[in-house]
C-alpha cells in the first residue's frame, strides 16, 4: 500500500478531490484534481500516468477550468463524466481518452467543492447522468447532453448521489442531514420500445422522493 502511494502520488502536483477506480481497466485508478486535470493512473508502474484527459483533444492536459468536482462512468467504462468549476459537465470515450464534445449546457453551478454523481443504467436506454446541483439533483442524457429534469427535494447542498441498479433506487444526501430514496416509475415494453426508437428516456420528469409517493 506504501508502494502504490508514492508511486501515484510522485506525479500530482496539485491538491485533487476524487480518484475512482476504472470500470474498463481492472488496473487503472483516475483521479479529479482541483487544477483542472483529470489523469489516469497504472498502479502497476513507477510512472504512472496513462493519459491527461484534454478537453480540446490537444496537449492542454486541462480537461475543465479550475477544479474538477465530479467523475462518474457508465456500467462497462465506455463512457467517463466529469464536472468542474467552470460549470460546464463533459463526456469522455474511454476507447481513445478523448472529449466527445457532447453538449449539456451550463450545467453546475460554479462550486469548487467535490460531489459525488452517478450514472444510471437499466435495459431500455444507455445511462442518465445524476449530479447534484445545489440543492436538487439535475438529470442528464448522456448520450445528447440533454436536460432531462432537476429533483428538488433536499432543503441544504446535495454532496453525493448512488444509483442502486438492482431496485433501481438513486439515493442522495445533503447537508440538511437527510438521506432521501427517489423511485423511477417501471417502464413498460411499449416504453422500452419508444425509448429506443426516439432516444427519449422512459424516465423524463417522472422521478420523485419516496416518501411523497407514500403520502
Amino acid at each position: 500500500q506504501n508502494e502504490l502511494f508514492r508511486n501515484l502520488s510522485s506525479g500530482i502536483n496539485a491538491e485533487y478531490g476524487d480518484v475512482i477506480w476504472s470500470n474498463r481497466n481492472s488496473y487503472a485508478v483516475i483521479s479529479a484534481g482541483r487544477d483542472g486535470k483529470i489523469i489516469m493512473w497504472d498502479i502497476r508502474r513507477s510512472k504512472s500516468a496513462l493519459h491527461y484527459f484534454d478537453q480540446l483533444n490537444g496537449n492542454s492536459e486541462k480537461a475543465h477550468f479550475g477544479s474538477v468536482t465530479s467523475l462518474s462512468q457508465t456500467e462497462g467504462g465506455l463512457f467517463l463524466l466529469s464536472s468542474g468549476q467552470d460549470e460546464q459537465v463533459r463526456c469522455w470515450n474511454m476507447t481513445n481518452g478523448e472529449n466527445t464534445f457532447t453538449n449539456f449546457g451550463r450545467a453546475v453551478t460554479p462550486d469548487k467543492k467535490t460531489v459525488g454523481a452517478t450514472v444510471s443504467f437499466n435495459s431500455c436506454y444507455p445511462g442518465l447522468l445524476y449530479l447534484p446541483n445545489g440543492s436538487e439533483i439535475s438529470v442528464y442524457d448522456i448520450l445528447s447532453g440533454q436536460h432531462v429534469t432537476d429533483l428538488p427535494g433536499h432543503f441544504g447542498r446535495v454532496n453525493a448521489v448512488c444509483y442502486n441498479k438492482v431496485s433501481p433506487q438513486l439515493y442522495s444526501c445533503s447537508s440538511d442531514c437527510t438521506i432521501l430514496v427517489w423511485e423511477p416509475p417501471i417502464p413498460d415494453e411499449e416504453s422500452c420500445d419508444e425509448a429506443l426508437t426516439n432516444k427519449n428516456t422512459p424516465y423524463q420528469d417522472s422521478w420523485s422522493d419516496s416518501d411523497e409517493e407514500s403520502k
